[in-house]
């Protein structure tokens, strides 16, 4: 649906003599997005992504290519009833990734308001767990690893500095989930082989673009 709207919005878009906003070298980029697990067979069954939020600093050095840093942050929280929790004895599970990256970035200029991003993130993260077993036992659990991610993201340049984009990607991490991440030695009705399998998440959401110089025209 939204790429069919793209042409009919461009072209109403040069009726009314619009000024479409290019990009500059300098881009900054924002997005939330929300994670759907694709890792082991318990974090599929189990938990269930909140958020995976990036923000990140692009610099174009040739046409149409750019190269940024960026910082991520995503969030994972356990079900209560999967886990068979009491009421009054909440597990309280919950799984955190962050971390900066670099990436790169390739623009096709579809129309003169609409741009196709695909680009490439790779960076260190670090993943935290906690539960009520961590608070009880003094702190949460960590662990370093790193992440590599390939994106596409679909902009609506606009009059002004900023864009508007629908962002997808999938996530895959070297470190992976096992009950002792929030402190648990264990967890009924699931096996050794249910942990197996590192972190992956398919990512879908929203972001905005801001061109921080003007093209000169």
């Amino acid at each position: 649906m939204l790429i069919t709207a793209i042409p009919q919005f461009s072209f109403s878009q040069e009726d009314n003599d619009m000024d479409i906003q290019p990009f500059s070298n300098f881009l900054i980029k924002t997005n939330f997005r929300i994670p759907f697990t694709r890792s082991n067979e318990f974090m599929k069954e189990v938990s269930s992504g909140v958020a995976d939020v990036q923000g990140s600093f692009n610099y174009s050095f040739y046409k149409n290519v750019y190269v940024g840093v960026g910082y991520r942050y995503a969030y994972f929280k356990l079900s209560e009833t999967k886990l068979n929790s009491a009421a009054q004895n909440q597990f309280k599970g919950i799984i955190e990734q962050q971390g900066f990256y670099g990436e790169l970035s390739y623009f096709f200029d579809l129309y003169e308001n609409f741009s196709i991003e695909a680009n490439f993130q790779v960076g260190q993260e670090i993943t935290s767990g906690n539960s009520a077993l961590c608070i009880a036992n003094g702190g949460k659990t960590s662990e370093r690893g790193v992440f590599y991610s390939p994106n596409l993201n679909f902009y609506l340049k606009t009059e002004e500095v900023f864009s508007f984009y629908f962002s997808m990607g999938y996530n895959f991490s070297t470190t992976r989930f096992t009950p002792e991440t929030v402190c648990a030695e264990s967890f009924p009705d699931f096996d050794e082989i249910d942990y197996q399998g590192n972190y992956r998440h398919l990512n879908i959401g929203f972001g905005i673009g801001i061109t921080l110089i003007k093209p000169k025209p």
